[in-house]
């Protein structure tokens, strides 16, 4: 029993010399800095005034966005449901065409942004066109410069602005997945441009979408036309065939004639209600093709940056500020640590050197 307290005693007392020590190294740790917070202090505001320059030379890029919807196929055709039930022809729902699933590729995708690449902007910054109501192309914006020796200069140039654009992200696309909002940003130096380019992305978005449903429904009008031929001219056989066989067989009594007659009015009456089927889809996909509606709806419209989004000045400077004490408080330890080391070992060196002696 007095084994087991001596030890639990033991045990607390080292403990007690354990948190004084620690208490100790702190306090030896803020006497430390406190003997270099001018380097401290130093640091700090070399910090801060280093992100107020990076503020002021920065390249300052304005952001506009555009927020819109998908209208897919089987919501369009959501007004035709009631004619097609009374046509007799069903749209189900096996029609999964979805655009936006392909929709960030055709923005990223070099023939599309060929066509922003050689269009004129207006720009605001006096400092890229003096006068503002002139407009200016991507090249002299970025002032991009090619070698007079280089071939395809026309190509290269393209290329040269449409790498820069994906790289650096001046167009961006998102979607959000429980809502399937879509987020169509563009940024750029100057707002003005940022606008305009917004907006023309979107619009030729637009129309290549609906150029593309165009194409497909024109094809399943003819696919359904060529059809609709053939069949008419099955039809047109089957009750020739089916003609010619009573005008040459009028007695009924044998059973082989009558049933080489049903095996004809079959084939007539298959026919007929494909060529009936088929008119129908026939006249529902003319319709689907003059149709002329947009396929993008726009929930929010883009507007005009009045101040710069990137970058961003209050994380900047919060960042100048905290990275300031954290580099201040590692160079001050760093420097005391060294400073009061080297006396120490200077101290023995030239003790040894004493006793030596």
């Amino acid at each position: 029993m007095c084994t087991s307290l001596k030890l639990s005693f033991s045990t607390l007392q080292n403990m007690s010399e354990q948190l004084e020590n620690d208490d100790i190294d702190l306090s030896r740790l803020l006497a430390r800095v406190l003997r270099r917070k001018v380097l401290v202090l130093a640091v700090m505001v070399l910090c801060c005034a280093g992100a107020v320059a990076y503020l002021k030379l920065a390249p300052k890029f304005y952001e506009t966005t555009t927020k819109f919807v998908y209208q897919s196929s089987a919501k369009q055709t959501g007004n035709l449901s009631a004619l097609a039930a009374l046509a007799g022809v069903s749209f189900g729902g096996g029609n999964t065409d979805d655009g936006s699933a392909y929709m960030e590729d055709i923005i990223k995708s070099r023939d599309f942004l060929s066509q922003m690449s050689n269009k004129e902007w207006l720009v605001v910054d006096t400092s890229k066109r003096t006068d503002t109501l002139t407009p200016i192309t991507l090249e002299e914006f970025w002032k991009i410069k090619l070698d007079s020796t280089t071939k395809n200069k026309e190509e290269v140039l393209e290329a040269v602005i449409i790498g820069k654009m994906l790289k650096y992200k001046y167009v961006a696309y998102a979607q959000d997945k429980k809502t399937g909002i879509i987020s169509l940003t563009t940024m750029f130096e100057d707002p003005k441009i940022s606008h305009e380019f917004n907006i023309a992305v979107f619009e030729e978005l637009n129309n290549t979408l609906i150029n593309k449903m165009h194409f497909k429904a024109s094809e399943n009008r003819k696919f359904i036309e060529e059809r609709l031929t053939e069949v008419k001219g099955d039809l047109r056989r089957s009750e020739e065939r089916l003609l010619s066989f009573k005008q040459q067989n009028r007695a009924w009594n044998d059973p082989s004639i009558q049933l080489q007659e049903g095996r004809l009015m079959r084939d007539v009456t298959i026919n007929q209600e494909l060529a009936l089927q088929l008119q129908k889809q026939y006249e529902l996909a003319k319709i689907e093709e003059s149709k002329d509606m947009p396929l993008l709806d726009v929930i929010e419209s883009p507007r005009r940056a009045l101040s710069h989004s990137k970058p961003k000045r209050n994380l900047v400077l919060a960042a100048g500020v905290v990275g300031g004490i954290v580099l201040g408080l590692m160079l001050a330890l760093c420097l005391d640590l060294w400073l009061t080391e080297r006396k120490s070992f200077m101290e023995q060196i030239s003790k040894a050197k004493h006793d030596l002696s």
